[in-house]
């Protein structure tokens, strides 16, 4: 007998550059996969797909309604666009969609350049996609679809932004595919919230889809629900770590305390444990709440510091210090969370001393690896730091929807390269340790406790090495 499945949509995003970034799941994608999945669609969702498509993903194309392809990073842009081309050229009968934050501001110029596309979603999609499913299934056109820019003759149109969900708790949670093999190393994202009430000037997660409405820029789900998806995680798929991939876990100000303590309350309550890592600003660094939340699991924290030097904490708009960080950084150690931080090395007008001030600091609190050391500063469409430097009369290049910058002085330039050639052997090694660390934080003996305190040990010995590297470099 066979099972009769709904109308068929697939989801995808193109494979990320693992240069650049850690793989991980589509949490975007698999948000309006939900969606879809609630409104009775067999739904496809393809994390990281390859050019040219593998046949299976070619088969879902053509057996669906609706191909949605979304772009996490900027610099994914010209890759789902080729997605999209080759698709549509082996499954032309479907409608196709493209979204997402590496989008922000680009939506007008991914039509024009990607005559393929069907539309582009603004912002959030999840009640945009479920509007242009309906109107799919019932044959009427996507004109007038909030949130969504659409072809009006040889150009393109908006009816305008879409107000984002209020409440995030009566969204389905994230799709996951029924084969609880995807999850075979116990290992799985989750978000819990959306927006973030920072003021990052570089940041493309703080400025997207927080300045067109009146909701709250934190925007968060109970702990209830976060605590149920967890256990629906273990439940069926076997997950005993969680990886919460919120911009700001806390909410800023500390408007996320009083979930974190409930949050760890509940944890508790489950008949099983779990381990978590949380990202959050570094002057949500409490003991307090930290400590609580590290005894129901915690094991890791991203921080984001970005640079060590008083102007360009300002120009990033960090509103911290670096006496505030190291502060941070010595409660973290003491509450034995491992961490690890955000780091801007090189901005277009970095100059000798400041990068000098920054290798100061990272040695002194051990926290340098090759990617804060030779990290450059993306700039982003849609941020003000990126408005700045135009005013400023940087001389700025587009390309594949990225910008380009060379940087104001030349010696920078060469230091730049120089570390980036020099430091280059060290990265194998730094992934070896970072994945060991990253397997013993997931467990909770005393065994575990004793091999991650060796491997940040070794961290440190690689650490001190490349800092005597670059400082000989330079």
């Amino acid at each position: 007998m066979s099972v009769r499945r709904g109308p068929s949509a697939l989801l995808l995003a193109p494979a990320y550059d693992h240069g650049e970034y850690v793989s991980a799941e589509s949490l975007g994608l698999r948000a309006v996969a939900a969606v879809l999945h609630q409104l009775g669609a067999d739904v496809h969702v393809i994390d990281e797909c390859p050019m040219p498509p593998p046949d299976a993903v070619r088969q879902f194309a053509r057996d669906a309604v609706l191909v949605g392809v979304g772009v996490l990073f900027t610099r994914q842009t010209s890759d789902a666009i080729e997605l999209v081309r080759w698709l549509r050229r082996d499954a032309p009968a479907a409608y196709y969609m493209i979204g997402g934050q590496g989008l922000q501001f680009l939506w007008e110029d991914v039509m024009r350049d990607c005559p393929e596309l069907d539309s582009a979603c603004m912002y959030e999609g999840d009640e945009v996609i479920a509007e242009v499913w309906s109107r799919l299934l019932s044959d009427r056109d996507d004109r007038g679809v909030k949130g969504l820019y659409v072809r009006d003759g040889a150009g393109v149109m908006s009816a305008g932004p879409r107000p984002p969900v209020a409440r995030l708790d009566d969204l389905p949670f994230a799709y996951r595919e029924p084969d609880a093999g995807a999850y075979r190393g116990g290992h799985a994202t989750m978000s819990t919230s959306r927006g973030c009430a920072a003021h990052c000037t570089f940041c493309q997660s703080g400025n997207y889809a927080n300045r067109y409405h009146e909701l709250p820029r934190w925007r968060h789900r109970s702990a209830r629900s976060v605590v149920d998806e967890i256990a629906y995680l273990h439940d069926v798929h076997g997950v005993d770590a969680v990886s919460i991939v919120d911009d700001d876990f806390l909410g800023g100000a500390g408007q996320g305390r009083d979930r974190a303590f409930e949050f760890a309350d509940l944890l508790d309550r489950l008949p099983f444990r779990i381990t978590y890592s949380i990202e959050c600003r570094v002057d949500e660094i409490d003991e307090q709440i930290l400590a609580r939340l590290r005894s129901a699991g915690l094991r890791h924290l991203l921080i984001g510091i970005e640079s060590a030097t008083d102007p360009d904490i300002k120009l990033f708009g960090k509103r911290t210090t670096t006496a505030a960080v190291e502060d941070a950084i010595a409660t973290l150690r003491r509450l034995n969370i491992d961490f690890s931080t955000g780091f801007i090395m090189f901005q277009p007008t970095s100059t000798l001393d400041g990068v000098a001030e920054n290798l100061a600091f990272l040695a002194r609190n051990r926290i340098t690896n090759y990617r804060r050391l030779t990290n450059r500063l993306e700039l982003y469409p849609g941020a003000p730091l990126l408005r700045f430097y135009e005013r400023q009369g940087l001389a700025l290049r587009a390309d594949g929807y990225r910008v380009y910058y060379d940087f104001a002085d030349d010696l920078v330039s060469h230091l730049y390269s120089g570390m980036r050639q020099v430091l280059a052997p060290y990265r194998q090694v730094e992934t070896i340790c970072e994945s060991q660390r990253f397997e013993a934080a997931r467990s909770h003996d005393e065994a575990s406790d004793q091999r991650l305190a060796l491997l940040r040990a070794y961290s440190d010995e690689i650490s001190s090495s490349l800092v005597a590297a670059a400082v000989g470099g330079r």
